[in-house]
């Protein structure tokens, strides 16, 4: 595999492939605009007065992203934005009002790691392994020099 559309493509057979095996149903978006890859239903129950049961379906969007395993073999890194081609620059997004998720796929292990959108730093995640400890390296959430395990986002 070669090009960008051929790596993405894996990356989402994985996740796709991860969803299925934790009993999702998993639904392809028909058109590449929407901001997500792949989404899935969940339905929540609702309690009132102790009998009455309401039950509401909720869709969660997920992006899908190719992570890149840290040359120390510690770490890994992925993409939290998209980037569109402009005349004079690139356009960058984040997912927030787009998707619930994002699920990164590492090919080195084969694993998939889903972090919510809502708390995803602007440009950049980097996940650490327990295995190697902590790093004073900085994180996300607010910037702060905070350790995110990537085994707490394996699905």
């Amino acid at each position: 595999m070669t090009s960008t559309h051929d790596i993405g493509r894996a990356s989402e057979t994985a996740v796709l492939n991860r969803l299925v095996q934790l009993g999702m149903e998993v639904l392809l978006p028909w058109s590449s605009h929407l901001g997500y890859d792949l989404a899935y239903y969940v339905v929540e129950e609702h309690r009132n007065f102790g009998f009455f049961v309401h039950r509401e379906s909720r869709l969660v969007r997920i992006q899908v992203k190719t992570a890149r395993l840290e040359p120390d073999g510690c770490s890994f890194v992925f993409s939290t934005q998209s980037v569109r081609p402009k005349k004079s620059h690139n356009e960058r997004n984040d997912y927030v009002g787009i998707a619930e998720y994002i699920a990164a796929y590492l090919p080195s292990n084969g694993k998939v790691y889903m972090i919510p959108v809502n708390i995803a730093p602007k440009n950049t995640a980097v996940l650490r392994f327990r295995e190697c400890g902590s790093s004073s390296s900085p994180k996300w959430k607010g910037g702060g020099r905070v350790t995110w395990w990537a085994e707490d986002y394996e699905i």
